[in-house]
C-alpha cells in the first residue's frame, strides 16, 4: 500500500506524540471516510509481511457507547480506534510495525491524537467490534481522535513513569562499522536526519530497542535489534519486532522523503554481535 503524504515526514514526526485523553467529538465525516480509504486495502511491508487494519467505534450514534472499549485507564474519552490485525502464521512482525507507523504518521498529518497500544487493551472488547477471523490476531491498537491540548494528570504520570520524552544519545544507538566506534552526525552526512527520526520514534515503554550500523565505506545501515537477554533468532519478542518496523518506517519515509535512493534488503554483514544480546533486523542500501 503506497501512502501519500502531504507534508514534510520530519515535521510531522516530531510532531506526533502520545496523546491519552480527547475531546467529547465526533470525528468530520468526510475526515472519516478518508481514514477508512486508507485503511481498506491490505498492507505489505517491505519484506513481504501483509497485515490489515480497520476503524471500529463500538457503538452507533451513542457516544457514551463508543467510549466503553477497555484500554485499563491508559486512554480516557477516545471514540474510535484503529486496529492492527495479522495472521496467525504471520512471522514477518516488523513488516506490521513498519505500516501501522505510517498510518499512525498519517492520522498526524490530518490533525489527529495517537498512542500505540500493544498489550494496555481489553482484547476481547475489541475482538467484539471488529470483523476478525478465525485465523487472525489483534496485534496493536491506537485510539484517534482530537486529544485535549493540556494533559490530563494521569498522562502525565504515564509519561513521566515510561520516559515518554527521554530519548538516547546518538552514541548509544548508532555506529560505524562495528558496535565499538559510535557514528557521528557528520560522518552519517545526508542520512543524519534520517537517523534523528529513528533516534526519537516510539517505541514499547520507550526502551528504543534498535542498533544501527552504518558500513564504513558505503551508505549502508545496518539494523539490529537490542535484547536484555538472549533469544531464539526465530522467536523475538513481538512488540520489540514492530519497535523496529517503527525505526525502519521512520529512516524510510525521511529518505524518501529527502529524496535519497536505496532499498531495504536482508543481507547479515555477520558483524560482530558478543558485545550484546544483538539480533540482525534488515540493511538499508544507499545509493
Amino acid at each position: 500500500m503506497i501512502m501519500k503524504f502531504e507534508k514534510s515526514i520530519i515535521k510531522t514526526i516530531n510532531q506526533r506524540t502520545s496523546k491519552r485523553a480527547y475531546k467529547d467529538l465526533e470525528i468530520e465525516s468526510n475526515k472519516l471516510q478518508e481514514i477508512n480509504q486508507i485503511l481498506k486495502k491490505e498492507f505489505t511491508g517491505p519484506f513481504g509481511g501483509k497485515s490489515r487494519f480497520e476503524l471500529i467505534s463500538c457503538g452507533n450514534n451513542d457516544s457514551s457507547e463508543k467510549r466503553r472499549l477497555g484500554t485499563y485507564g491508559f486512554v480516557r474519552g477516545a471514540r474510535y480506534f484503529i486496529i492492527g490485525i495479522l495472521k496467525k502464521e504471520e512471522k514477518n512482525i516488523a513488516d506490521f510495525g513498519f505500516s501501522f507507523e505510517k498510518i499512525i504518521l498519517k492520522m498526524t498529518e490530518l490533525g489527529l491524537g495517537t498512542v500505540w497500544l500493544g498489550g494496555s487493551f481489553r482484547y476481547n472488547q475489541f475482538e467484539k467490534c471488529s470483523d476478525i477471523k478465525e485465523n487472525e490476531y489483534i496485534a496493536a491498537t491506537t485510539p484517534v481522535g482530537y486529544s485535549l491540548e493540556k494533559p490530563k494528570a494521569y498522562e502525565k504520570i504515564i509519561s513521566w513513569s515510561i520516559g515518554s520524552r527521554k530519548r538516547k544519545p546518538w552514541s548509544k544507538l548508532f555506529y560505524l562499522g562495528d558496535f565499538s566506534t559510535p557514528l557521528t552526525k557528520k560522518i552519517a552526512g545526508k542520512y543524519a536526519s534520517a537517523l534523528e527520526m529513528v533516534r526519537i520514534g516510539p517505541s514499547a515503554r520507550n526502551e528504543e530497542p534498535w542498533r544501527v550500523v552504518k558500513d564504513e565505506t558505503t551508505n549502508t545501515f545496518h539494523f539490529y535489534l537490542q535484547l536484555s537477554r538472549r533469544k531464539p533468532a526465530d522467536d523475538l519478542p513481538a512488540m520489540k519486532q514492530m519497535d523496529l518496523g517503527i525505526a525502519l518506517s521512520h529512516f524510510v519515509l525521511t529518505a524518501i522523503d529527502e529524496k535519497l535512493k536505496g532499498k531495504l534488503v536482508k543481507m547479515n554483514p555477520n558483524i560482530d554481535t558478543s558485545s550484546g544480546y544483538l539480533y540482525y533486523i534488515a540493511s538499508w542500501i544507499g545509493e
